[in-house]
């Protein structure tokens, strides 16, 4: 079974970092939210079978 569905955080220089992958889009934008809840920001999940991409910006302030 293969990961299709990559999860990247866009960092502040806006390069990408690799966070995890996800079997399917709802399971990578599910672990998107919750992400979130301690690393708010911008996240990208990318498709490699069609090479699309979604940003999705998620989170509230970051917690100290």
């Amino acid at each position: 079974m293969r990961l299709s569905f990559c999860i990247f955080k866009v960092q502040g220089d806006g390069s990408q970092h690799f966070v995890e992958a996800a079997l399917t889009f709802e399971a990578a934008r599910t672990r998107v939210q919750e992400l979130s809840e301690v690393w708010p920001g911008e996240y990208v999940i990318h498709n490699q079978a069609t090479g699309e991409r979604v940003s999705n910006t998620a989170g509230g302030q970051p917690k100290n």
